[in-house]
């Protein structure tokens, strides 16, 4: 009797391996194919759309759903659903969702979501179902409901949920594989969601070098206006000839501030020969904020100027620019010293004045100091501030060139 039961054992196993084999062969095609689809679908709703269908067809459901989670709450919300062969995008009116997906309506049975694995759920039975719920079921024909997890690390980012016109029981491996689709879905998810944020990055840096760009441009620019207005006040009731000179250096300074704004709305790159030439650039930069200004203003050059990379000329420059204006406007200085040293492997900017000073670790609110240390940031520079209050002010950087 023992034997005879040991040799049924044994054949009932070697009958059920091909059967398992069989299984395990179509489990795997099943998900290098979607996951082929998920790496080769750039519209994630297309890829998350097969992964739904597949999931359907699977276990032979009619109908089902992929629920996203709403941010900041427990709710759900549909955001596809599959029903006689096709997959629907929901809208906030649902008008594109057919019969039997109502909008409005959360993921109230959530055991699955809560026990963070794939859940079976009896209409008749099943606690989870509110009265109103189990109805609306019935009067579809549902009779089994399913429900599949969508798994980041401890993120619960959605739901699938399957149904099924008769009462059914699922073998381990169905289960196992509708999870792993899920997480396949889930890691499409994720992937979207690094891009949005990589995009919404992207946008606040650009913004951030705009600012920064009108900034350092247009306030140099405004304050040789200033500048320059200020004399020809003074002027105006001891040399009324001298004026017009005044007008003309403010017409410029205009004129620049002008094409400066053009510069930073379109985004134009500098050319190699613009800001390359750091000790031109530098010269005309002085010679224009300084003209008519009280200010002794000394620039030197220390070395043997060359042409550095557009970028860290640029950068440098906008940097001596913010100190100057800084100076000019607020420092109440005397003297303003700009010296530019070119060594073989460093190029080195400082700018230095005698005036009043201030604490470079108290936040004044300004732009000026940040705006300095994002381009310092940006080429890779080191920016030193030197400071104290009624002991001038150093400010310099410095940047490998090589």
């Amino acid at each position: 009797m023992s034997q005879n039961a040991s040799e049924s054992s044994v054949q009932s196993s070697e009958e059920a391996t091909p059967y398992r084999f069989e299984q395990l062969a179509k489990a795997n095609a099943v998900l290098k194919k979607t996951l082929d689809i998920l790496a080769s679908e750039p519209e994630l709703d297309t890829a998350l759309g097969h992964v739904l269908r597949v999931m359907t067809e699977c276990l032979g459901s009619p109908s089902a759903a992929l629920w996203l989670a709403t941010p900041d709450s427990d709710a759900f919300h549909v955001h596809l659903a599959y029903y006689k062969g096709e997959v629907f995008e929901a809208t906030p009116d649902g008008k594109q969702l057919p019969g039997p997906w109502p909008q409005g309506h959360d993921l109230t049975w959530k055991t699955h979501i809560c026990d963070r694995h794939p859940t079976i759920y009896d209409v008749e039975t099943a606690p989870e179902l509110t009265p109103r719920q189990r109805q609306f079921m019935q009067h579809l024909g549902a009779k089994t409901l399913l429900g599949v997890p969508l798994l980041l690390r401890n993120e619960i980012i959605g739901s699938f949920t399957l149904r099924f016109m008769e009462r059914r029981e699922f073998q381990a491996d169905d289960l196992e594989l509708m999870q792993a689709l899920a997480h396949y879905a889930t890691l499409a998810i994720q992937l979207l969601r690094m891009a949005e944020r990589d995009r919404e990055a992207a946008i606040l840096e650009e913004r951030n070098r705009l600012a920064r760009e009108i900034h350092d441009t247009l306030a140099q620019a405004f304050t040789g206006i200033s500048i320059q207005l200020g004399v020809a006040k003074w002027l105006l009731q001891r040399d009324p000839t001298a004026v017009a000179e005044i007008i003309d250096r403010v017409e410029s300074l205009t004129q620049s501030g002008l094409a400066e704004a053009q510069r930073s709305v379109w985004a134009l790159r500098p050319h190699d020969k613009e800001y390359a030439d750091l000790a031109q650039q530098l010269a005309s930069s002085v010679e224009q904020i300084g003209t008519g200004s009280p200010i002794q203003i000394d620039l030197q050059i220390v070395g043997t100027p060359r042409l550095l990379s557009p970028i860290i000329g640029k950068n440098m420059l906008r940097i001596s620019q913010e100190a100057m204006t800084n100076t000019l406007k607020h420092a109440q200085a005397t003297t303003l010293r700009i010296k530019l040293t070119y060594e073989e492997a460093i190029a080195e900017l400082c700018v230095q004045d005698n005036g009043r000073g201030f604490l470079p670790d108290v936040d004044t609110g300004g732009f000026g100091l940040i705006s300095m240390s994002e381009r310092a940031d940006r080429i890779a520079g080191q920016l030193t501030i030197h400071s104290q209050p009624g002991q001038g002010t150093e400010i310099c950087i410095q940047v490998a060139v090589n």
